[in-house]
């Protein structure tokens, strides 16, 4: 006899396809098979040692106890110090809050703010988590197609339009963007809040890549434009710029009122964020470690020029150059069509032919596209372009 089932809304959550596929490309190197991988957004350089001592010196003195929900005093103080620094964001610290990681910030503020059925903008490409979190918050998740053309930054027309034709709550925006590395000007994101502002909605703005720019390129903060503070809830922290993706832990910064129901949600759904997390971000927010991050970004710089340079002379793939983040999202659509197949094809055929893991466009609704991950080191990217290379090659 069967038993009760799960939910509906259950049902219409998918497994994030970037871990799935880190998954089968772990199954094929648990049986010995040379894969090289560039799904994961997660750096290769290890958590800077001061940050990491400061979460080690969390455990050796003891303080690992529960904490007030939304953070540690001293962290909401150091976070809002460092929004101020960094991207020139006022917020006090009762407008800063601590979450478990990005994912959670995301979780805790789209909770906040939408009511059920309220329906909710995405702009594509996105990062593959946002409809389910918009669904998960019992809201509608409504894509904009992607604008390749237009360097992958939607036109304020088109915004307003779609917010005029369903009548939406808010808009879901991340730049610098995952997966395609754009970055707007400062007129595109003041043109963002322009219409948000219009039509009376929330901006909920994902920047947790804001600090890795190049050629240039400059990170502007809708909370920090004209009509956009009021309105704006911004994600950030150091989980990418700072390899601390496993320590899970975050900054969601809002109106006060936002941070407040946000922090009401998180006592019950979460409790506090990692008590030992905590205490690094502090040391984070409270040293900037120039030289580490500019060695970073320089790393990372001359492994995206590589990329760009090599893939180009592929035939049958295209890369614009990304202005921040570290992923390259690579045009496979003539390989597509050559194939008369879709980008999944192509993905699946690189891991199981190639031993190459991507991550296909289609999961950030960008379909005829791969995501290659340049958070690794250059001998697997290297090895990542012999295997594009080769796979071209063999399809002539």
């Amino acid at each position: 006899m069967a038993g009760p089932v799960p939910n509906a809304r259950s049902r219409r959550i998918e497994e994030s396809v970037t871990l799935a596929i880190m998954a089968k490309a772990q199954r094929y190197k648990a049986a010995g098979k040379n894969v090289v991988s560039l799904a994961a957004g997660e750096p290769d350089f290890p958590t800077p040692g001061p940050i990491a001592d400061a979460g080690i010196a969390a455990i050796q003195q003891g303080r690992t106890r529960y904490t007030a929900t939304s953070g540690v005093p001293e962290l909401r103080q150091a976070g809002a110090l460092w929004f101020r620094t960094a991207y020139g964001i006022d917020f006090a610290p009762e407008e800063v809050m601590a979450c478990a990681g990005a994912k959670a910030a995301l979780h805790m503020a789209l909770h906040t703010v939408v009511e059920k059925h309220d329906n909710i903008l995405i702009l594509a490409p996105y990062w593959v988590s946002y409809p389910a979190l918009v669904t998960l918050a019992d809201g509608n998740p409504i894509v904009l197609p992607a604008v390749p053309d237009e360097g992958f930054v939607h036109s304020a027309a088109a915004i307003d339009a779609a917010f005029r034709q369903h009548q939406a709550r808010g808009i879901l925006i991340n730049f610098p963007n995952n997966p395609s590395g754009a970055v707007p000007s400062r007129a595109q994101v003041q043109a963002f809040v322009d219409v948000a502002k219009a039509h009376d909605a929330w901006i909920l703005s994902d920047e947790i890549y804001g600090s890795l720019l190049y050629d240039g390129a400059t990170h502007v903060s809708p909370a920090t434009l004209p009509g956009g503070r009021e309105r704006t809830i911004v994600v950030n922290g150091f989980t990418k710029s700072h390899t601390l993706t496993g320590w899970r832990i975050s900054f969601l910064a809002a109106p006060r009122p936002v941070i407040e129901a946000a922090g009401r949600l998180q006592s019950q759904a979460l409790g506090n964020p990692c008590t030992i997390s905590q205490e690094a971000a502090i040391a984070a927010c409270k040293q900037p470690l120039t030289s580490e991050l500019e060695r970073r970004m320089q790393a990372f710089d001359g492994r995206r020029r590589y990329l760009v340079d090599e893939i180009n002379k592929i035939a049958g793939l295209q890369l614009q150059a990304p202005k921040g983040a570290f992923y390259a999202l690579v045009d496979v659509r003539a390989l597509c069509k050559r194939l008369s197949c879709d980008d999944v094809a192509i993905a699946e055929r690189l891991l199981e032919e190639q031993l190459l893991a991507v991550v296909p466009g289609t999961a950030f609704a960008i379909p005829g596209f791969i995501r290659l991950s340049y958070a690794a080191s250059m001998d697997d990217l290297r090895a990542a372009v012999t295997r594009l290379r080769a796979f071209a090659a063999g399809l002539s």
